[in-house]
């Protein structure tokens, strides 16, 4: 549900706040780099505040000098804990609100990040996710993390202002982190008035559309890319690398941390350049319009779903809820929401399984049934619970056919969570985008069939046609 649903908002056109979908984290995160460009109200001095705190800490890993008895270091690891901003439903954490964050342990990590710079040469941060190319671990979910801990008390201002003048209803809620004291140099906790997320009982926040992309613009492989292209012949004479995708982290740390030049200069291209929020109105990697996808075609097609009194029944259940769905992509041109235009190319593997958790949700919704998911999309399979009289748990995967573990998922991780798990019935869901893939996904059937043998499970194998511009369902006969 989105923020705007659940309060009955109707936005206008000025206004610039992202709408959360807020039982479902989306994949943005908030780019300091877009925040350095951004200077309106209450955000006018964030970056000024997240560069004052990494030199904060810069003196403190300085005067600590990596001993991790002294009192300057302890105080350090005290302000390099981030925990996660789960309010924003923002981050990696497909399932629910929660994400990462950074607990004492990655405390650590930044500390010897910082530590590392100093070693190279770096007195100061003028972009402090530049961390995030010197240490190993450092990505787009933590981060957003450290920004929206430190610009924590500007955030509630603005979720704030935002809801004062739509006249949301507000409940007083305790707030990690809710300001950092400079002077103390230690992180506050205090007593707010927000809006409540009732999927997770916790407080939301509200940003700014445009400090919201999918990676940093300042990242590691963004790094080794300009790298590259600029210094290549420094790569493979001085670091011996011959092949750009061999490079792993640990090289890309290394390049960086023996040559800060390079990164400096890296920096300045990067500045020089730009960079520009993620676009919702296109959506290019389908992690936001799903919801709102779902919901439109599941009122315009509904279905009337079975009530299953025993696992043969919900199997059948779950079919027909993916028939629908199959319906959705290949005769309501939903293939359509599967690729980008600009260029023209398969959008990426969650875009599908999102769509896919949408329609079946919102199908479950209108029956009555209850719906719930067990495990994270996208990283592993998806196992969804359903209940509507006889209560059972199914195992679902969503795969595209470009996938180079696409048999292994369904012979080896499919079959190993149904065990593991004591679920008996598994689905496997294979999204085909292009003709040449047909061939490859025509023996998967006869797989699961065997499998459900040797394992006394009901696995079955769905092939739903993605392509492109296709006049009919044609590929799909027999299938």
């Amino acid at each position: 549900m989105l923020f705007s649903e659940l309060y009955q908002i109707k936005r206008g056109t000025e206004e610039d706040w992202f709408d959360p979908i807020l039982d479902i984290d989306t994949k943005l995160f908030i780019d300091p780099f877009l925040l350095f460009k951004y200077s309106n109200g209450h955000f006018a001095n964030c970056h000024d505040k997240i560069i004052k705190f990494f030199n904060e800490a810069f003196m403190l890993a300085a005067k600590g000098k990596g001993v991790t008895t002294n009192l300057s270091y302890k105080k350090l690891l005290g302000m390099l804990t981030f925990p996660e901003v789960d309010e924003i439903c923002l981050g990696y954490t497909n399932k629910s609100t929660k994400g990462a964050g950074s607990g004492i342990g990655f405390s650590k990590n930044i500390g010897e990040a910082i530590a590392k710079s100093i070693q190279a040469g770096l007195k100061e941060l003028d972009h402090f996710e530049e961390i995030g190319i010197l240490e190993e671990g450092i990505g787009a979910d933590r981060i957003s993390d450290i920004c929206g801990n430190i610009i924590k008390d500007e955030i509630i201002k603005y979720t704030k202002e935002i809801c004062e003048r739509h006249n949301v209803p507000l409940e007083e809620f305790k707030v990690k982190h809710a300001a950092f004291n400079f002077q103390n140099l230690r992180w506050e906790d205090n007593k707010v008035f927000l809006p409540k997320n009732p999927f997770n009982d916790n407080p939301v926040l509200l940003l700014p559309l445009k400090i919201l992309r999918d990676l940093p613009t300042i990242n590691a492989n963004g790094f080794l890319d300009w790298a590259w292209t600029n210094e290549n012949e420094l790569l493979r004479t001085d670091f011996n690398y011959e092949v750009k995708n061999q490079l792993k982290k640990e090289d890309i740390i290394r390049i960086a941390t023996e040559r800060t030049d390079l990164l400096e200069e890296y920096i300045k291209f990067i500045k020089n350049k730009g960079s520009y929020p993620y676009n919702l109105l296109k959506d290019p990697n389908g992690i936001y319009k799903w919801y709102e996808q779902s919901k439109t075609y599941t009122k315009q097609h509904p279905i009337n779903l079975p009530v299953a009194r025993n696992t043969k029944e919900l199997a059948g259940f779950v079919k027909v809820l993916i028939e629908g769905f199959r319906t959705f992509i290949i005769n309501n041109s939903g293939y359509k929401l599967l690729w980008n235009d600009n260029p023209k190319k398969p959008k990426k593997e969650e875009a599908s399984q999102l769509l896919f958790h949408g329609l079946m949700k919102e199908h479950c919704k209108a029956n009555n049934v209850d719906f719930s998911r067990e495990v994270n999309s996208g990283r592993g399979p998806v196992d969804f619970k359903f209940s509507n009289g006889y209560t059972e748990r199914v195992l679902i995967e969503v795969k595209r056919a470009s996938s180079t573990k696409l048999e292994q998922g369904l012979t080896q991780q499919l079959p190993q969570y149904l065990t593991t798990e004591g679920i008996d019935i598994g689905y496997y869901v294979v999204i085909v985008q292009k003709d040449e893939e047909f061939k490859k996904v025509s023996i998967l059937k006869g797989v699961a069939k065997k499998l459900s043998e040797e394992l006394n499970k009901y696995i079955d194998v769905f092939v739903i046609d993605a392509t492109d511009d296709k006049p009919s369902a044609s590929n799909l006969k027999g299938k």
